[in-house]
Formats: structure tokens, C-alpha cells, sequence
């Protein structure tokens, strides 16, 4: 009994010492599905006491709202995951351009509080805002969204007035992904809580499935969760393959109704001032993909479910266009810059993904941030005309 309860000690007392040496030195725990505090006019912001938010819960340094000349707009893709906040597309865009940039993203923020967030920075003082739009998921009712419409603020309820618009603010009736978005599962809370955890989750966990999944891939169990490509194109997890084809679904009422929202904020944008506001299209890890195997003449190789999924996020970015162009909006897509860094990075046999996450690595964001440098440039250009 007494080498049972020294070996509990033992192995608390290492545990213990184990849980402070990755705080100290590494950046575990890491995730931010937990660490969050409701706001009524956003959704929601990041809590400060995460390592590189700011006070005012975003990934900035401390102090950098007071000045900031550009916005970035956004979601997952502008906080950049995968990335040191010095790597993510906002700072290497301030560091192309010298234009002082504050990072808005947000971990599944979309098109309403991107709608919020222009009209405050606008008013703040800002140059102009780049809204960085994640076709994905930036049009369907989870996340963020959900928590606005369930707010009943005054912002948003004026809002609904004076845009008219078609999602109904402060009615989740028929949402049914509001629940599952705001659900965070324990396994979740503990692995952004507690580092060791974190870190199993990340370096142990994920790496050993992406070994089993190189070194058994006509494995069925493999091919049930993967789409798999030829010459050393990443592979993809269907489920999020299949549930962004979902969430970009003109089809879908529920799309099409977000999305017409998202046409009366693109209006409401264009007219605070032309070149003010531009519109970047983030592309997934599937549509990076697809557009690397159609450049190849290999699409047919591609799984029809795969290519139907993607081709509703292309249908959705050519919309997104078509909005851009009728409003005389600066528009660019980041497609085809990172389809190159993607190609650059396998002829290099280097990793641009995560085999488990659709967030690229440093060379994806810095392919946004030269995208993003070329729309800001187009932006300058058309303000510059209309002050003259």
C-alpha cells in the first residue's frame, strides 16, 4: 500500500512538474473554443488571459487599437491558427505594406460581426478594412451568428431595420446548428485547459494519425475518413470537406438568406466610401486542393463527393465576386497565390497543411498577405480617385 501511494505521488508530483514546464516554454495549452466572453455585438471576443490577446480580445499586442490604419476582418484564417500571431496574414501584411494593421479574427466569426466590426473600425478612424471571407463557413447560421441573434442588442436590432434584413435578429427558430456550434464537449474544455493534454493532442495524437493514415492508406478505415490524393498532394478529412459543401450551399434557404444579408452589408460598405472597404476571399484546404489538381489536369482522379462539395465553394466565391463588381468593391482572391505556395511547398517536399486541420502553415499566410497587399493597393488606388 505505502509503494502504491509513493508511486501516486511520484506520478502526481511528475505530472505536476510536467503541466508548469510546457506552460514556461511552450505555448500550451492552446485553443480558443473555451476561452471566450459573450459580446452582444460581435458574438463573442478571445479572453486576455490567453497568451498574445490584447485587452481588448484580440490577437494583437497590448495597446495596438489606439491607431491602427487598416482592419483585417475575419475569421480563423486572419487570428491564424497553426501560426505564431508574427506569421499570421495581418502582421506579414503589415510588415509588405507599413500600414498599421490590427487583427480582428476571431476563431468562427462571420459575416455579421464582420458587418460590426467594419462600421466601429470605419468610425475609429481607420484607412480602410479588409474583410477576409472564409466561403467555408461564413454564410451559415453557427457560431458567432448565433450568439448575435440570441443577444437582442440595440445595434443589431437597428440593424435589422435599416438594412431589412432577412435573417431574423434575436430568433434562432430552425437553427439547428446554433446548438451544436456552442456546445464545447469536455474532452475540448480539458484540452485547452491543461497542457499536457495540449500537447498530446497536437504533437503525439495528430501526428501518429497522419502516420497511420500515410502508412495504410487503402486502408478502408483510412479511406472512410479521408479523401486521398496521388504525388504528395495533402490529403483531406471528408467530414470537413462535406460539412463546408454544406455551409456553401446557395441552394440552401438558409444560405441564400445569410448571403443576401451579406449583399445589403457589401452595400452598406460601399457606400462609407469608396475603396474603403475590400473584399479577400480566404480559400479552404479542399479548394487549394482542387484548384491544384484542375491545374494539373487531375481532377478526374478526384472522389465525386470531393468535387461536388468544392464546386459549391467556387459557386459561392464567383458570387462573391458578382457582389464585388456590382458594388465596385476591390476584390481578390487568395486562390490561385496559395495554389502556388501549395505547389512550391510539395515540389519542396515540405508540409503547407497539417495532415489534421485545413489551416496552413507560415508560407499559406504569407501567401494571403501578398494577396491581401495587392487588394490594399487597388483600395489606395480607388480612393485616391474618388478625392479627386
Amino acid at each position: 500500500m505505502k509503494n502504491l501511494i509513493a508511486l501516486l505521488v511520484s506520478v502526481t508530483l511528475a505530472l505536476g512538474a510536467g503541466e508548469a514546464m510546457l506552460r514556461m516554454f511552450t505555448p500550451f495549452p492552446i485553443g480558443t473554443q473555451s476561452h471566450r466572453s459573450i459580446d452582444a455585438k460581435y458574438g463573442y471576443r478571445l479572453d486576455p488571459t490567453l497568451g498574445d490577446i490584447d485587452e481588448d480580445g484580440f490577437r494583437n499586442l497590448a495597446g495596438a487599437h489606439h491607431g491602427f490604419q487598416v482592419a483585417a476582418v475575419g475569421d480563423s484564417m486572419t487570428y491564424g491558427n497553426n501560426v505564431e500571431s508574427a506569421h499570421a496574414w495581418p502582421a506579414a501584411f503589415e510588415a509588405i505594406t507599413g500600414e498599421r494593421t490590427y487583427n480582428f479574427g476571431v476563431g468562427s466569426y462571420g459575416i455579421y460581426t464582420y458587418h460590426a466590426i467594419v462600421l466601429d473600425a470605419l468610425a475609429a478612424g481607420a484607412k480602410g478594412a479588409i474583410v477576409a471571407v472564409f466561403p467555408g463557413n461564413d454564410f451559415a447560421m453557427v457560431f458567432s451568428a448565433c450568439d448575435i441573434m440570441d443577444a437582442h442588442s440595440d445595434f443589431w436590432l437597428a440593424e435589422q431595420e435599416r438594412l431589412q434584413l432577412q435573417a431574423r435578429i434575436g430568433q434562432t427558430e430552425g437553427h439547428s446548428q446554433c446548438t451544436k456550434a456552442r456546445s464545447t464537449s469536455l474532452k475540448t474544455k480539458l484540452v485547452e485547459n491543461v497542457a499536457i493534454l495540449s500537447a498530446y493532442q497536437y504533437v503525439i495524437r495528430d501526428r501518429a494519425k497522419s502516420l497511420y493514415a500515410y502508412l495504410f492508406a487503402a486502408n478502408d478505415r483510412v479511406l472512410s475518413e479521408y479523401y486521398m490524393f496521388p504525388d504528395g498532394c495533402p490529403f483531406v478529412s471528408r467530414r470537413s470537406v462535406d460539412d463546408a459543401g454544406r455551409m456553401a450551399d446557395l441552394s440552401s434557404p438558409e444560405i441564400a438568406a445569410m448571403f443576401a444579408d451579406f449583399e445589403r452589408f457589401a452595400t452598406d460598405w460601399g457606400e462609407r466610401g469608396r475603396g474603403r472597404v475590400g473584399l479577400l476571399v480566404l480559400p479552404s484546404k479542399e479548394r487549394v486542393i482542387y484548384e491544384h489538381l484542375r491545374r494539373r489536369g487531375q481532377l478526374a482522379i478526384a472522389e465525386p463527393g470531393f468535387i461536388r462539395s468544392v464546386e459549391r465553394q467556387v459557386a459561392l466565391e464567383e458570387k462573391i465576386r458578382e457582389v464585388a463588381d456590382r458594388l465596385d468593391l476591390p476584390y481578390r482572391s487568395a486562390v490561385a497565390v496559395t495554389a502556388d505556395a501549395l505547389e512550391e511547398a510539395i515540389l519542396a517536399g515540405q508540409r503547407f497543411y497539417p495532415d489534421s486541420d485545413g489551416h496552413p502553415f507560415e508560407s499559406g499566410y504569407s501567401a494571403f498577405a501578398r494577396t491581401a497587399s495587392s487588394l490594399w493597393d487597388e483600395m489606395q488606388a480607388a480612393a485616391s480617385e474618388a478625392s479627386h
